[in-house]
């Protein structure tokens, strides 16, 4: 017997995907260690994102929105509700036509979601009491829901699609923002290093730096994302059928993974996985995973923009089609790198380089670090994490307290410089822990 998958109405994917499936494009992951050896597969692309969203409340999001799925007479309203009535929060008045049984179960997820909520507030107070923070004692009212009420309102269901949406936007924009820093730390490491070397290593580190960067730029030219050559591409490597047949119904249908008449945001990404080979290889040390990450995220808001006419957060088989048939489509006009752009313009890496002196001396006046002849920066030092700024404690949350306590605690206790017994051996490497690319540094042993 041959099985059919199950088709809803693409208006109730957009509800999904109002409070779920956005924020595929919005996810904030840190950046990738390129050098660990367990690194996935990077062609995979993750199915169950929401659990890894970010979002303090994503379980309960999860679930309220599992709940509304398995009702059939909300999943007819939404089916005629328009985009903009689902984005903006307004289908929520349509919560009426769920049946008893699914509004008793988002009442008892409310009450639970109440409870976690009380409990954090509990923990936050004992934690700024034993630290000796000041603290009101009052709940911080969350958005994600309407506390006024014990019970799951259409309220509830608009503050919890607005509150998402707003805060997939804030993940966004720090993906993005964690990214230059990232790549702005790589670069304040490998001055940090070519500093502490005398004339003769410092032109050899900085010949084998180029060299490296010179490596990564030798590959081919990518194709335009969603380009027909990058889809034929897809056409006969990845599916195995002759580029002379392309037809779009077919490669549409191919890859609608799901069977669900739509395009998600996972199942385009998962068309680059060919294109992103040709510059990123997570065996070779100059190619790095966390920048083919970026690419791949850059790639798919292109395609959405030239493919999602009315940015449902979707792509239909009727707007692949329109896409084409333009002439674009069959313009290959190749893909810019994110090595062949600036990542940040060289006043942000003036101001982060300056923010990461003080950051580091803070730590040193606070003798947490050991100090440094001559004022100069300890290159294994600078290659770690950047510490946080210290606030005063009175301007301290105490999840922030809390925080660094813990930050502090595991950080190596560090004996002065003075107090030490200074011993000659020679030189070896000593690998930097970070979550940025390691590097090895020279420093003496002690």
């Amino acid at each position: 017997m041959e099985l059919v998958p199950f088709k809803m109405g693409k208006s109730f994917y957009l509800f999904k995907f109002a409070v779920v499936v956005v924020l595929i494009g919005s996810i904030v992951c840190p950046p990738v260690d390129k050098t660990n050896p367990e690194l996935k597969d990077p062609n995979d692309v993750p199915k169950n994102e929401i659990e890894d969203s970010g979002i303090e409340y994503n379980r309960y999001l999860q679930e309220v929105v599992q709940l509304l799925e398995s009702d059939d007479s909300f999943r007819q309203k939404l089916e005629k509700s328009a985009p903009e009535d689902i984005r903006n929060g307004k289908v929520a008045k349509e919560l009426e036509y769920v049946n008893h049984h699914v509004r008793n179960k988002l009442d008892e997820l409310k009450r639970q979601e109440m409870e976690r909520l009380r409990h954090l507030a509990v923990e936050e107070y004992e934690q700024a009491k034993g630290l000796g923070i000041p603290h009101d004692g009052r709940l911080k009212i969350p958005g994600h829901l309407d506390h006024k009420s014990p019970s799951f309102e259409p309220e509830d269901l608009r503050k919890l699609i607005v509150q998402t949406t707003k805060d997939l936007e804030e993940l966004d924009k720090k993906r993005k923002d964690e990214f230059k820093e990232y790549e702005m730390q790589k670069e304040f490491e490998h001055q940090i290093k070519v500093k502490s070397l005398d004339e003769e290593n410092r032109k050899k580190e900085e010949a084998a730096w180029q060299e490296a960067q010179k490596k990564h730029k030798e590959h081919p030219q990518m194709h335009h994302p969603g380009s027909k050559q990058q889809l034929e591409e897809v056409w006969e490597e990845q599916d195995h059928l002759s580029p002379d047949n392309f037809n779009p119904k077919t490669f549409f249908a191919l890859h609608d993974l799901d069977g669900n008449g739509v395009w998600d945001a996972d199942e385009v990404k998962a068309l680059f996985g060919k294109e992103l080979d040709k510059v990123y290889d997570p065996n070779a040390p100059e190619d790095d995973m966390a920048e083919r990450y970026e690419e791949m995220e850059r790639m798919r808001e292109h395609v959405f923009n030239e493919t999602d006419i009315n940015r449902d957060f979707l792509i239909s088989f009727p707007e692949f089609l329109e896409q084409t048939r333009k002439q674009e489509f069959e313009r290959d006009q190749g893909w810019n790198t994110l090595d062949e752009q600036p990542i940040y313009s060289e006043q942000e890496y003036n101001e982060f380089e300056h923010r990461r002196q003080i950051e580091i001396q803070q730590l040193i006046d606070q003798g947490l670090l050991p100090p440094h002849p001559a004022g100069m920066i300890p290159p294994h030092l600078a290659a770690m994490n950047p510490p946080p700024v210290v606030p005063q404690l009175n301007q301290m949350t105490p999840e922030e307290a809390a925080k660094l306590q813990q930050q502090y605690a595991a950080q190596p206790q560090f004996v002065p410089q003075q107090q030490q017994p200074q011993q000659q051996h020679p030189q070896q490497p000593v690998v930097v822990p970070n979550v940025t690319p390691k590097i090895a540094i020279e420093q003496p042993k002690h």
